[in-house]
C-alpha cells in the first residue's frame, strides 16, 4: 500500500523555481531519507507533504497521503484536515510549549481527537495520561514527564515530539531535519527512536537530513533532490562519497560529516532504480 504519493509537483517563489515536476511514492511502513544540499528543495517538499505549502496553480500536481488526495492543482482539498490527524510532524525546532510539562506537551497530540473545550483547558483523563506516559517510556524519557519542557535538552525535546506523534496515533511521521541542531550523540538517539518506531509499529517515516551518514545508517532508501528535482531514488548504501561528489559537485562537502561515514545498520535494503543518469 502507498502511504505517500507525489505527482508532478512544481513550486515557484517569484522567479525562483524551488521544485520542478517532482514525483515520488513511499510505501506504507518504509523509512525513507530525503537529502540535498542547501537550496535543493527538500524543506519545500516537506512543507508540501505536511500541507503548509501549495503547489503552483498552473501545475497538474497531486499529493496523496493515506489514500486521500491532500492537494491537487495547487489547491488544498477538504480531506486535508482529516489526513493531518494521521500524520505526525516533527520540526527542527521541536515546537514544544516551554512552560508546560513534558507530559502535557505529549498529550497535545490528542487535540484533534477530544472535545475542543477539554483541549483548551488541558483536561486529560486518566487513560489519556497513561497513554502519554507509555509513549514517553517508548522514547526513553518517562522520568522527565513532570518537568517543564524548557528544562529538557534538545535531544530530549525531540524525543518528546516523537512521543506526541505516538499519542496522536500517527500512521506516518514526517520529520523535517529533526537532528540538524543536535550533537552527534543526541542525533543518533533520535534516529534510533524513529527507527524503532518504524520497525516495531510499521509507521511510515520520511525524514529530511543534511548529513548523509545518518541516511546510510538508518534509512534503507534515500531520495536525493538537486535544484528542485529528484536526482536519485534508491538504496542508501549506494550513496558513496564519490557518487555524492558526482551528484552535487563541491556542494557534496556539506552532506558528509568530517569524521567520516557511520557504519551501516544490518537491515535489508530496499531495491530501487536510480533517477540520476549522469552529471
Amino acid at each position: 500500500m502507498t502511504a505517500i504519493a507525489v505527482h508532478g509537483l512544481s513550486k515557484s517563489f517569484g522567479r525562483k523555481e524551488a521544485l520542478r515536476d517532482v514525483s515520488l511514492s513511499v510505501a506504507s511502513g518504509e523509512m525513507v531519507a530525503l537529502i540535498g544540499a542547501s537550496g535543493s528543495g527538500k524543506s519545500t517538499l516537506m512543507r508540501h507533504l505536511i500541507g503548509l505549502e501549495k503547489g503552483n496553480a498552473d501545475s497538474p500536481s497531486e499529493i496523496v497521503v493515506g489514500g486521500q488526495v491532500v492537494q491537487s492543482g495547487g489547491r488544498l482539498k477538504r480531506e486535508a484536515r482529516a489526513v493531518r490527524r494521521q500524520v505526525g510532524v516533527i520540526f527542527q525546532q521541536f515546537n514544544l510549549v516551554s512552560r508546560l510539562s513534558v507530559l502535557t506537551n505529549v498529550l497535545v497530540g490528542l487535540l484533534g481527537q477530544i472535545p475542543s473545550w477539554r483541549g483548551t483547558l488541558g483536561l486529560f483523563n486518566r487513560d489519556e495520561k497513561t497513554g502519554g506516559m507509555k509513549a514517553l517510556h517508548r522514547v526513553g524519557i518517562a522520568d522527565t514527564a513532570m518537568q517543564r519542557a524548557s528544562t529538557l535538552s534538545g535531544g530530549q525535546q525531540q524525543r518528546a515530539a516523537i512521543a506526541r506523534a505516538l499519542v496522536q496515533g500517527a500512521r506516518a511521521i514526517l520529520a523535517d531535519e529533526p537532528i540538524a541542531s543536535l550533537d552527534p550523540a543526541s542525533a543518533r538517539r533520535v534516529m534510533e527512536t524513529l527507527t524503532e518506531i518504524n520497525e516495531n509499529d510499521g509507521i511510515t517515516v520520511v525524514v529530511s537530513l543534511h548529513q548523509v551518514e545518518y541516511a546510510r545508517r538508518f534509512c534503507p532508501r534515500t531520495i536525493a533532490l538537486r535544484d528542485g528535482e529528484v536526482a536519485y531514488d534508491g538504496p542508501s548504501s549506494a550513496l558513496t562519497d564519490d557518487f555524492l561528489c558526482e551528484l552535487y559537485g563541491e556542494a557534496s562537502a556539506e552532506l558528509v560529516l568530517p569524521e567520516g561515514p557511520i557504519a551501516a545498520r544490518s537491515r535489508p535494503v530496499a531495491t530501487a532504480v536510480p533517477a540520476f543518469a549522469g552529471a
